[in-house]
């Protein structure tokens, strides 16, 4: 049976109350032990603030609703354990979904839900939004902790949480901002997403491509390929002149 507008307007508030909720109970759930996982990865404290960031360990908070977010996780219960909460906003500061990373760094992977897609959900839009109309421009990035360090230097900075910009996304770009800079990662997958960017929206921005350089990882395993790990082992002293170059 298909549902009336009523109906679906209903379950939509109903949803997106649910998940204020959940957003709410997360963040209170911090403890000092996640507090320190997050400083570790480049994130400062105003900055937890800011971004709603929430933990989860398996307890969801005690309301009604969420039932989809339930079914989801049904089948795949590790996610709920020991696992930071990312909220997901749209322009209008709404948060429309969450990501959920592990903890443990040396864990790779995430989990993403939202409601729906019938708009760009991203993590730090809503931020970025206020710097967004001032600049006329945007930073994007590959992965929600690539935010944190640009965002203490350009506060215009969003994740697309994928290496790519979806037709949703350049469709709101385009009625937002002139230029992107494109601060993606630097391995073979990042360099070509940017190559994908150039070819499929270069007439409708000027691009910037923001090299970063690639010294050893802290663990001294490999390269740094993205903001997140230069923050690693540069700290804020020496990525912030770095970025600040960038604009020349």
């Amino acid at each position: 049976m298909e549902c009336s507008f009523v109906e679906l307007t209903a379950r939509w508030c109903w949803w997106v109350m649910w998940l204020d909720t959940f957003v709410e109970f997360a963040h209170g759930q911090l403890g000092d032990r996640e507090r320190e996982a997050l400083w570790m990865r480049g994130v400062s404290d105003e900055q937890i603030k800011v971004f709603q960031l929430g933990y989860l360990d398996r307890k969801l908070p005690d309301v009604e609703g969420g039932a989809a977010f339930r079914a989801k996780y049904r089948e795949t219960p590790w996610w709920l354990r020991d696992a930071f909460v990312l909220p997901l906003t749209n322009t209008l500061g709404q948060v429309k979904g969450i990501q959920l990373r592990h903890v443990e760094q040396s864990q790779k992977g995430y989990s993403d839900f939202a409601f729906h897609e019938d708009e760009p959900v991203l993590f730090g839009l809503a931020q970025a939004m206020p710097y967004v109309w001032e600049t006329n421009s945007i930073w994007v990035v590959e992965g929600a902790f690539d935010v944190f360090p640009i965002q203490r230097v350009y506060p215009n900075v969003m994740a697309t949480l994928t290496n790519r910009i979806t037709d949703h996304v350049a469709r709101m770009l385009r009625r937002l901002v002139d230029e992107l800079w494109l601060a993606y990662d630097m391995d073979s997958k990042g360099r070509e997403a940017v190559f994908r960017v150039y070819q499929q929206h270069g007439r409708d921005f000027k691009i910037h491509d923001v090299r970063f350089p690639r010294p050893s990882t802290l663990d001294g395993r490999g390269r740094v390929k993205d903001p997140a790990e230069l923050w690693e082992v540069w700290g804020d002293d020496r990525l912030r002149p770095f970025l600040q170059r960038q604009l020349g």
